[in-house]
């Protein structure tokens, strides 16, 4: 009798150390697994963020130019080369300049250069915000419409009125 009761409770023993084991076990793959959803969520947020910064900054970086800028219709939806883009002329010590903002290689592009300057090319300017295509119409006076494609394909859309006009 005594050996039958050795033998269950052996098998008992077994059993509660199969029971701690499996529980280890599902514990350690819950855990893995909430682990990695939650790396995935942070890695989607982090891509989202990225671009609504990406496309804020842009938006907010030309609106800010067309803002200085908006003095005596100083403002004009233009071409650089082939490129279109916004020029913006300002006055420096007596001298004009203008500024054009232009995709280029991938990036919103922004180059400063005097009215009599020559032989200047696209690969010139400065690097802004990673971006795929910025096209700018006028479809009145006073009003531009701007549209940046990121780099995912999105084009957004942004109109702006300007305060001056070209007299």
């Amino acid at each position: 009798m005594k050996e039958n009761q050795n033998i269950i409770r052996g098998k008992r023993h077994i059993v509660d150390i199969a029971f701690v084991v499996a529980l280890v076990f599902l514990f350690a793959f819950s855990a893995v697994t909430l682990i990695a959803l939650g790396a995935s969520i942070y890695r989607r947020n982090v891509n989202l963020m990225s671009q609504n910064y990406d496309s804020r900054t842009s938006f907010a970086y030309i609106s800010e130019k067309i803002r200085q800028a908006d003095i005596n219709g100083n403002i004009e939806a233009a071409s650089f080369g082939s490129i279109p883009a916004l020029r913006l002329k300002s006055e420096v010590n007596g001298e004009t300049y203008y500024t054009y903002l232009y995709s280029y290689n991938g990036y919103l592009t922004e180059l400063m250069m005097n009215e009599n300057a020559t032989g200047i090319i696209p690969a010139a300017g400065q690097k802004i915000v990673e971006i795929s295509d910025f096209t700018i119409e006028q479809p009145f006076n006073t009003l531009y419409k701007i549209t940046i494609t990121r780099t995912d394909g999105e084009e957004l859309e942004m109109y702006i009125t300007v305060h001056s006009s070209k007299e």
